[in-house]
């Protein structure tokens, strides 16, 4: 009988080499964050799936320096907009989903 993880695993929606940890690609109004992009992103888009959508917001401003304290940023996956307060596994956000940072105001 598989456990959780493995048929997880087999779905193909956790990553296998680490099954908590998950890999995700962040559109923004400056570009693509992902695993290889951009080449000098401090830091990249590899989350345990309890961290919340805010950390994920937070990031991606660090990686594309957005400062503006006065623009609304949310995180959106197709038109579903993301609480912060919630958890990357509340959503069932797995391995290789694109979500898009969209930010209202400001000078993006």
């Amino acid at each position: 009988m598989a456990t959780d993880q493995q048929t997880a695993s087999q779905q193909g929606n956790v990553n296998p080499k680490h099954p908590n940890v998950i890999e995700i690609r962040v559109q923004t109004p400056r570009g693509l964050w992902s695993m290889d992009q951009p080449k000098d992103a401090p830091i990249r888009p590899q989350y345990p799936i309890s961290t919340k959508i805010e950390q994920v917001i937070q990031d991606a401003r660090t990686v594309f320096k957005f400062v503006e304290q006065d623009s609304k940023y949310t995180l959106l996956r197709g038109n579903e907009i993301l609480e912060p307060q919630r958890t990357l596994a509340s959503y069932k956000i797995e391995d290789g989903t694109l979500l898009v940072l969209s930010v209202q105001g400001g000078n993006a």
